[in-house]
């Protein structure tokens, strides 16, 4: 794993993506989505899906869509999949590396959750991993007209938290979301490097 230290960057206020970032969501994700398709008679791949972390659910369902041949009611799926969600939530684990960043900078900096997922998910995840208290803001896809890679949820985030974008550090973990956070003109960690092979 590489060095890192927070000391190398100039920020005013921390934003953090949620799932891959602090949350290890992708099983979860995964087991709601397969039951969720399944339940219409659809599969899901395994290996379809983790190579397209990181999309919004709307997008995912237009892939699956696309890759198949189908035709998803993606509003039906989407409330079933919310609600799915937290049956196994068991499952969830957080990031150690970003997730710790988070506690030991709560009180001393202004801190903020951007996420593409949907807010009541967002809210379970964090909540369930004990950490939703330590953010004063939680925007998610449905706060914005545009998500990432798009700037909209980072620019709403540092509004909120009252500090201008530049003096913002963003943690995330697809290339979507840093080109979100530095079209905004935040500095931007990629937590990749950082993840891989964390238990």
């Amino acid at each position: 794993m590489p060095d890192f230290t927070l000391a190398d960057h100039d920020f005013d206020a921390i934003i953090f993506d949620c799932d891959g970032t602090i949350a290890d969501t992708l099983p979860v994700h995964y087991l709601t989505f397969k039951e969720a398709l399944g339940e219409h008679g659809h599969t899901l791949d395994e290996a379809w899906y983790h190579a397209r972390t990181g999309l919004s659910s709307g997008k995912l369902f237009a892939a699956y869509e696309q890759a198949h041949g189908v035709t998803l009611d993606r509003d039906a799926l989407l409330t079933r999949s919310r609600a799915l969600y937290e049956n196994h939530l068991d499952t969830l684990r957080e990031h150690g590396f970003a997730a710790d960043i988070a506690r030991s900078q709560f009180g001393h900096v202004p801190m903020a959750v951007a996420s593409a997922g949907q807010k009541s998910v967002v809210t379970a995840t964090l909540r369930t991993l004990d950490l939703l208290e330590l953010f004063e803001h939680v925007v998610t896809v449905e706060d914005v007209s545009r998500p990432k890679p798009a700037p909209d949820l980072y620019l709403l985030a540092a509004e909120k938290l009252g500090v201008a974008p530049q003096r913002c550090l963003v943690f995330e973990d697809t290339d979507e979301g840093l080109e979100a956070a530095r079209a905004a003109g935040m500095d931007a960690v990629d937590v990749r490097p950082f993840t891989i092979g964390e238990k």
